[in-house]
């Protein structure tokens, strides 16, 4: 696994990558994170012979931040997502999004529907729901849970954060709060952060952002656990069929972050979806 830099549609984005070939696996973190989030599983992954990509998406991690204006941030993450594939020769990838990111590869299906060709929405119920768009009192809670852990500027307040989304506070990463930490220390951060949430939530009636599971065409796996507190499970239970080619996993005794509270199981239940 490497670390890299490279200038995409005018902002310094950092990215880890590892493996090689056409087989490509994008990874899309979610809302106040980091593509950090993933480093449990970008190796394993790529010594199943993917060709593993996880970018700092706009205004996180160590990613360059630009104000969007009026424009939704999806869209603005999206765009950027799409350059960033052209930029380290991306031809047709997988998709996997934890979060927000799980809004987001939808929305990148949407904006590439010829590139993307599986997703893996992780943590999220949001492609499922009646609406299709963010709930803004979730966007809001997530907000409140991040601002806080960026305000205090500790690596205590950092494992808290995550510690307050997973089913074991005990596996809140120590190593990930730590890189956190420091990308929370760059002066533009908080900024970011709360003006991405206030515009997610600004946009909650915006068709350009709505995702539709019916126009899903792609093979998409929902990943969720059972004790999410920001995605419900019945809902996704209910609701998963909705997507043409919708399949369903749930981890038992696993809240928010499953590729961090399960490594193994979620290499192992993402992996065969991708090889079907």
């Amino acid at each position: 696994m490497q670390v890299s830099f490279a200038k995409i549609d005018g902002l310094t984005t950092r990215y880890y990558h590892a493996g090689q070939g056409d087989n490509a696996l994008l990874l899309v973190h979610g809302y106040g994170a980091s593509a950090d989030n993933w480093v449990r599983v970008i190796d394993a992954f790529a010594n199943e012979g993917y060709a593993v990509f996880a970018p700092d998406i706009v205004g996180h991690g160590f990613t360059d931040w630009r104000d969007p204006g009026r424009e939704p941030p999806q869209i603005q993450i999206v765009r950027h997502l799409g350059a960033f594939m052209d930029t380290v020769g991306i031809k047709t990838c997988a998709a996997a999004g934890s979060s927000l990111g799980g809004v987001l590869v939808p929305l990148l299906y949407f904006a590439r529907p010829k590139q993307v060709t599986k997703l893996v929405c992780v943590g999220i119920h949001t492609p499922v729901t009646d609406t299709g768009t963010l709930d803004p009192a979730v966007v809001r809670a997530a907000n409140a849970n991040g601002s806080k852990a960026m305000q205090t500027g500790t690596w205590d307040a950092c494992i808290n954060r995550m510690a307050n989304i997973c089913h074991d506070r005990a596996s809140s990463p120590k190593d990930v709060a730590l890189l956190n930490v420091t990308c929370y220390a760059l002066p533009d951060r908080l900024e970011a952060y709360n003006k991405t949430g206030e515009g997610i939530a600004a946009a909650v009636n915006d068709d350009r952002v709505r995702i539709d599971p019916k126009k899903i065409a792609v093979p998409t796996l929902m990943l969720s656990g059972r004790e999410d507190i920001r995605a419900p499970i019945d809902i996704i239970e209910k609701n998963y069929k909705r997507l043409p080619k919708g399949e369903l996993a749930v981890f038992e005794n696993c809240g928010h972050l499953p590729e961090i509270e399960h490594p193994q199981k979620f290499i192992a239940t993402v992996g065969v979806f991708l090889r079907k």
